[in-house]
């Protein structure tokens, strides 16, 4: 009995490996996640002529930026993908002045599975907008 148990562990092995790689192949990669990187989201967004042109004209200075990616459900107008969506921001404030100021935002959300641009806005927006921990490294809060 005691020389069978290695051939049993080993026989096991390869079924639960042979099982693994089965699933692999038939569900693919992305099932237990997005198919779209963060930083791929954030190309995508910035990829749009409109937050390109408004970046370009707008965002001076590198230290007064923040970028966040938020992996969320889906996007303000219900647009969703089944492994979710990327909501992209990138900020930065007009001044480095004490005090609440106004921020240029570009704000994307990208599908995590096909890596479509669904939504993009820019604009302005207040500070007190956002959370302290968006806020770039100027002290703004």
């Amino acid at each position: 009995m005691e020389k069978s148990k290695p051939i049993v562990v080993a026989s096991l092995a390869v079924v639960v490996c042979a099982s693994i790689v089965g699933a692999y192949m038939v569900l693919g990669p992305g099932v237990n996640g997005p198919d779209i990187t963060s930083s791929q989201a954030i190309d995508i967004v910035m990829s749009n002529p409109n937050a390109s042109e408004y970046f370009s004209s707008l965002y001076k200075v590198e230290d007064w930026r923040v970028t966040t990616t938020t992996l969320v459900e889906s996007s303000p107008n219900g647009n969703a993908s089944e492994v979710g969506v990327w909501k992209v921001e990138i900020l930065e404030r007009t001044c480095a002045c004490a005090g609440v100021k106004p921020l240029n935002v570009i704000e994307g959300y990208v599908s995590a599975s096909t890596g479509e641009l669904l939504e993009i806005s820019v604009g302005y927006a207040s500070e007190s907008e956002y959370d302290k921990n968006t806020c770039s490294s100027t002290a703004c809060h």
